[in-house]
């Protein structure tokens, strides 16, 4: 549960930022997502309505990549697919308290690309699922 460091998210989001431009990108992106972790992509897709629909989903699931991404780089590896046992873990408590204390360089890529506060409580708890894992 090393903390990642704000160099690896910086790299990451620049290398995200360049891949935009492919018409293809933020797709292929939430569909390597949804197959890496089928049960975190169904937790995202249950808070729908709390996203404010499909978009707000696709958008999570965007998000949740580029720190799956990040997690990757800095570890040397993938994690293994998050379960729904690991996410009830991390909505126990604050998960927004949680991600900033156990990885402040996520967390703050996070508070600072995403402006709707159920996306980023959402994405907060995701996060820590995966540190719990890494």
């Amino acid at each position: 549960m090393a903390k990642i460091p704000e160099s690896v998210v910086e790299a990451v989001v620049g290398d995200v930022s360049k891949r935009m431009s492919e018409p293809n990108y933020a797709q292929v992106a939430i569909g390597t997502f949804v197959q890496s972790h089928p049960d975190a992509g169904r937790f995202i897709t249950a808070h729908l309505d709390d996203l404010g629909g499909g978009e707000g989903v696709m958008h999570a699931v965007f998000h949740a990549q580029v720190l799956d991404e990040c997690f990757r780089r800095h570890l040397g590896r993938s994690l293994t697919p998050i379960g729904f046992e690991l996410l009830d873990m991390a909505a126990q408590n604050d998960p927004v308290v949680a991600f900033a204390k156990r990885q402040p360089a996520l967390a703050s890529y996070v508070a600072s690309n995403v402006d709707e506060e159920p996306l980023r409580k959402l994405l907060a708890l995701v996060g820590v699922a995966m540190d719990e894992q890494s």
